[in-house]
């Protein structure tokens, strides 16, 4: 039996960590899986043994630096002791952390989920990308989420191709089927009475979510009972809500919060947009498309293209609108073209009934039974 532990700072509220809970449900018998979480909070399904750090990560750069040697020193303790075949790290603190804990007789895997020359900015941001290219080739292997973010970590990182290995993010289709038919409470059931467009995902930056209030201003005085649901949490939501009231859209746009069953939402839903600035390889857009949700994504690096568009060349950014095989892809941060796109499909129900077809076909490719085989050589190697 192979000992596999996942690493990952909670298992709560994130791409990251539904992917732990998917692996974890679908490894076979043969592997006994550790998880180990930097703070105690879990809102996914998961199977093993649950393993808290107890760590808290300030905001505070001095004690960040404190709770990073914090956990790195009790996490090393635990794999000295329990001698795991593998470690598989999610996300910038635990891979760092992962890497630094290496000992013989252990495999380490980084799990990257975004593109890194987007993704890390600012100081902070300096610093992770230095680590990036000391620490990255000591992992036996990195794996990532799209071909794309792969490439950038071997071009601009340094990261040896040979050690990356790219595989898709899973979700299970079978249940997200069973959950998009849940009732919604009444006051949301109202608001489905209009034609929705949907976004969900953490209320940052990343996500461009102005962008998307924007163009959406757009949308409304072309589809006058449209409204926009916005599903998730984050440091920009007062931001965001007092940018909706500039524009006077208070009561068309809903901030709905985190969700735990965000599929029934979206299964009632007439369109997903995405308005991130970079990805790595988005959940949200599979989530979506398992619900037959037709897209219009802006083509950002990384991952829109590689759903969307398969078998094009992702290192060309389009400019205009590009109508892909599984969905639209628009020019980056042009609210004005991500309106427009969302208009025509909005207006075209013959588009419609076509582009949620599409969805369903391509998403099949991203199933957990499929997926799941990348995985094999955790039990054979």
């Amino acid at each position: 039996m192979k000992k596999v532990f996942f690493l990952i700072p909670t298992l709560s509220i994130g791409g990251g960590e539904r992917v732990v809970s998917e692996l974890s449900l679908n490894f076979n018998k043969s592997i006994n899986t550790t998880i180990i979480l930097f703070k105690k909070e879990i809102s996914y399904p998961y199977k093993g043994r649950i393993v808290s750090l107890d760590i808290f990560f300030s905001k505070n750069p001095f004690l960040k630096i404190y709770f990073y040697l914090k956990a790195l020193n009790k996490f090393r303790k635990i794999v000295r002791s329990e001698k795991p075949d593998y470690i598989i790290s999610f996300g910038h603190p635990a891979n760092v952390i992962n890497i630094l804990s290496k000992r013989r007789g252990s495999k380490v895997l980084a799990r990257v989920d975004n593109f890194y020359s987007s993704s890390c900015y600012g100081f902070g941001g300096a610093v992770y990308k230095l680590l990036i290219k000391i620490l990255f080739n000591r992992a036996d292997i990195i794996i990532d989420v799209s071909k794309e973010s792969a490439e950038d970590l071997v071009e601009n990182f340094g990261v040896k191709e040979k050690k990356v290995k790219v595989i898709y993010n899973p979700l299970d289709i079978k249940k997200i089927d069973a959950l998009s038919v849940e009732p919604l409470l009444k006051e949301h059931e109202k608001i489905f009475e209009n034609p929705v467009v949907i976004n969900m995902g953490r209320m940052n930056r990343q996500k461009g979510q102005k962008y998307l209030i924007e163009a959406f201003l757009q949308i409304k005085n072309k589809i006058k009972n449209t409204k926009l649901v916005i599903l998730g949490e984050g440091e920009l939501e007062e931001e965001l809500k007092a940018f909706s009231k500039k524009y006077g859209l208070s009561e068309d746009i809903y901030f709905l919060g985190w969700q735990k069953n965000p599929f029934k939402f979206l299964a009632r839903s007439k369109m997903f947009l995405l308005s991130s600035l970079w990805e790595g390889l988005p959940y949200v857009l599979l989530e979506s498309m398992a619900c037959s949700l037709p897209i219009v994504s802006f083509d950002c690096a990384s991952g829109p293209r590689e759903i969307l568009a398969p078998g094009t060349d992702f290192k060309i950014k389009m400019k205009g609108i590009e109508y892909a095989k599984y969905g639209i892809l628009v020019e980056k941060q042009n609210k004005d073209l991500l309106a427009k796109a969302s208009i025509e499909l909005l207006s075209n129900n013959g588009m419609l009934l076509k582009m949620k077809e599409k969805s369903r076909e391509r998403i099949n490719d991203f199933d957990i039974k499929n997926i799941i085989k990348e995985w094999d050589f955790l039990e054979h190697d």
